[in-house]
């Protein structure tokens, strides 16, 4: 395998974030000035149909305009000004040049507003109060020039009244729209990459150290193409320490096995010229061979489980047939006053798994609890199914452990008691090989101590093994 270099070494680094700052800004103008011009495009199209002057008002004010055209038909000027000021509206009758026909006095700010004035039909607009409308009116007075009736509308029949709740839920809508459109666009461009990034974390955190992410990213997102290639410089370097790690320990091991099989031959050839005086010493040296050769199996276990990707052989059987060879076997070495009890489920439980990792997972838990809840000890398994998951307890009546060493409990070479391990020959790999087993079969492991004293070890694993590697 050819090695990788460092990104460093052939993409820079400076400005990269710069220019993702740059288009994160622009996604945000953009969006921001979108929401804007939409906003005023359905203002346009859609709010101002809304702000159109109901039916009601419309017949009320064209019914003033007929009034105001039989007064101008009958000539009546002063009782045109007297009709004026009795109208719940200010309203004026203006001529072509915007003076009053019956010389009353305007405003100021109505003449101001004689600008902006509306027709009957239009949209009202929601920026002025009290807009002014205007009705064309036939003159009798003089058939050329028409006149207008200006009238200013009140502000309670504005429909923006009764609309601007409405007309505020509108605009939110349409803001809120056009922010979700341009955030997906933008969480596209920032999650799809995070996507293969969080992929390819957990599939080298399962252990399949030849991940590779960088072929997923184009150079044209330099700050992401950028970031998979420092994560493939990165899993290379694991996957080369991995590999050198258990090339080293496989190299150690068969350095030390073959001295230790010299060893034991030599052993076996001065037991037969020993005396009875030299015998006790060659005992010693015999079970002290036997467990560095132990040690060296349960490392090299260790790390094939923890460094690997180990192919798993599923297969379908039913807790009864799991308890009774294990059984058959842990008895054979517990003591005469050491007992062993699996209480059977009401309904025998069928599985589908490896099962030569779960035995191995059961059986050291069994051999832990037979080698340090004493001699005279009782140990008591129980099991059962719940949501498609068995759940195992093994349960003994020793002293258990102190509350501050459950957390290390299952980490490789840990002892609880020094002088006990070292009488009895353990190494603090048991527990570790039990967690990792149960890992593989895609379940979990704990301890507590019970309420009545002792250490109970709590599995839980899937009855079905969804994937057969791991």
């Amino acid at each position: 395998m050819s090695k990788m270099k460092s990104p460093n070494m052939f993409l820079p680094f400076t400005g990269l974030f710069s220019r993702l700052q740059l288009k994160l800004f622009s996604y945000f103008a953009v969006s921001l000035l979108a929401i804007l011009l939409i906003a005023t495009a359905i203002e346009s199209v859609v709010l101002n149909q809304l702000l159109t002057l109901p039916t009601s008002t419309q017949e009320h004010l064209q019914k003033l305009a007929h009034e105001a055209k039989a007064l101008l038909e009958k000539n009546d000027i002063e009782g045109l000004a007297k009709w004026e000021e009795q109208q719940d509206f200010t309203l004026y009758i203006l001529d072509k040049n915007q003076h009053s026909v019956s010389q009353r006095e305007m405003h100021p700010h109505f003449v101001f507003k004689l600008q902006y004035m509306r027709q009957l039909q239009q949209p009202m607009g929601d920026r002025v109060r009290k807009p002014l409308i205007g009705i064309p009116l036939f003159d009798t007075l003089n058939a050329d020039f028409p006149l207008t009736l200006v009238v200013q509308l009140n502000a309670d029949l504005h429909p923006a009244q009764q609309l601007s709740g409405s007309l505020w839920l509108i605009r939110s809508l349409v803001g809120i729209t056009v922010l979700f459109l341009f955030s997906s666009l933008l969480g596209r461009y920032l999650i799809r990459p995070l996507t293969h990034l969080q992929m390819g974390t957990k599939a080298l955190a399962g252990g399949e150290l030849t991940t590779r992410i960088a072929h997923h990213f184009s150079v044209k997102e330099p700050e992401f193409y950028h970031l998979a290639t420092e994560f493939d410089y990165m899993a290379e370097q694991l996957q080369n320490s991995m590999q050198n790690q258990e090339r080293l320990l496989r190299d150690v091991s068969h350095e030390l096995r073959t001295p230790l099989a010299r060893q034991e031959i030599a052993l076996h050839l001065l037991e037969k010229q020993a005396t009875a005086q030299q015998m006790p010493l060659i005992s010693r040296f015999k079970d002290q061979n036997e467990q560095m050769a132990k040690l060296i199996d349960s490392i090299l276990r260790f790390s094939r489980l923890n460094n690997t990707n180990i192919d798993l052989n599923p297969s379908s059987f039913s807790i009864s047939s799991l308890r009774h060879q294990i059984l058959r076997d842990i008895e054979f070495e517990a003591g005469e006053k050491q007992t062993i009890q699996w209480a059977e489920p009401g309904e025998d439980i069928p599985l589908y798994t490896d099962s030569s990792y779960l035995i191995s997972a059961i059986e050291n838990v069994l051999r832990n609890a037979l080698k340090y809840a004493g001699q005279d000890c009782s140990i008591m398994v129980s099991c059962w199914a719940l949501d498609e998951t068995l759940r195992l307890d093994l349960q003994d009546d020793g002293p258990g452990i102190n509350k501050d060493e459950l957390i290390t409990l299952f980490n490789p070479f840990t002892r609880m008691d020094e002088a006990r391990h070292s009488s009895q020959g353990g190494y603090g790999l048991g527990l570790a090989i039990v967690k990792q087993s149960i890992k593989l079969l895609g379940g979990e492991v704990s301890a507590r101590n019970c309420g009545g004293g002792g250490l109970c070890i709590s599995m839980s694993l899937p009855l079905n093994l969804k994937c057969p590697s791991v």
